[in-house]
């Protein structure tokens, strides 16, 4: 599916509760209850002066910056981590300073796991932080081949490296966008709004109505991540087209570069996230996004932070 999900929810809580839907409250308690026991001996055992958060982590900041800006909700930040299991196995790294950071939204549903986000709101900027997380706050009972296994214990090493403002990661996906287009030479892409290129690849029926806001239009597509060399979604595969109500879409780039579009026309939009998938959540590790799409899991299978390149042919206005 193209459409683009929005939901406010707590993942970690959610994949946990799914898997134990048969059991009871009181064994869900037990594994709770379990996974902290589990911590606190851990704790103990490597005497770690770590402070315990009222969620139910516990963190130690290894680099301090008092006087520096912290975090507040809404906003957007990168960072660098590791995450491993207590007992050592890397599941993640992603620590090389001269890539971009990775980068989420300050809110209960900007990143996964979730002790992440709760440190954020302990955090300053430029500051580092190791955290040893249960279970219950981190991937619960998925897990994913020999990667992760269910119930597992972490330790996440963190360095949050400054906050951004939605404009200047705005700024940087046009930036990606431009040099794409330049390093392809996709000739003909014009901005009819921000952050959304349109081109035309094939002109249209002009002897039939163009397109306006309430049309339904029906499109066959694909869709890719910004650089990559095969679609994330496309309906010709299924040979399902889809058709949306411009306007109504939930995809904003979209709604306005399929408006004034005739039937047969071949059209192609670069768009930034902002103008796309602006509520994707961040994944960590990426490598599980489409395992938690496969089983469910309402997210979208478009990173965030990413620009898209839709390719389109329309087949009906009405």
């Amino acid at each position: 599916m193209i459409v683009t999900r929005k939901t406010g929810w707590l993942i970690g809580l959610v994949i946990l509760m799914a898997s134990c839907i048969e059991e009871s409250e009181t064994d869900l308690d037990r594994a709770i209850n379990r996974d902290n026991l589990i911590m606190e001996d851990y704790i103990a055992s490597n005497d770690i002066q770590a402070t315990k958060a009222q969620s139910g982590f516990y963190y130690e900041k290894t680099l301090s910056m008092p006087d520096a800006t912290q975090f507040m909700n809404a906003d957007y930040i990168g960072i660098y981590y590791e995450i491993k299991t207590i007992d050592g196995q890397l599941i993640d790294s992603y620590l090389d300073e001269s890539k971009e950071p990775k980068y989420f939204k300050y809110s209960q549903d900007g990143l996964w796991p979730i002790a992440i986000t709760y440190a954020a709101g302990l955090a300053r900027e430029g500051e580092e932080m190791t955290l040893y997380v249960p279970s219950y706050l981190a991937f619960g009972n998925y897990g994913y081949e020999q990667l992760i296994l269910p119930a597992s214990n972490l330790v996440i090493q963190l360095k949050f490296v400054e906050k951004y403002t939605e404009e200047e990661l705005q700024q940087r996906e046009e930036e990606m966008i431009q040099t794409f287009i330049a390093e392809n030479n996709l000739q003909g892409f014009e901005e009819i709004s921000d952050g959304i290129f349109f081109r035309t690849i094939e002109e249209g029926d002009d002897s039939k109505s163009e397109s306006q806001l309430g049309s339904n239009v029906s499109i066959d597509f694909e869709l890719f991540e910004i650089g990559a060399t095969e679609p994330t979604f496309d309906s010709y595969s299924s040979n399902q087209p889809i058709t949306f109500s411009i306007g109504n879409s939930g995809l904003l780039f979209l709604d306005e570069g399929l408006k004034g579009v005739l039937p047969e026309q071949k059209v192609e939009i670069l768009a930034t996230s902002f103008a796309a998938y602006d509520n994707s959540i961040q994944i960590l590790p990426e490598d599980i996004r489409l395992d938690l799409v496969e089983k469910g899991e309402q997210i979208d299978l478009i990173k965030p932070f990413t620009p898209v390149w839709f390719k389109g042919e329309v087949l009906a206005i009405q």
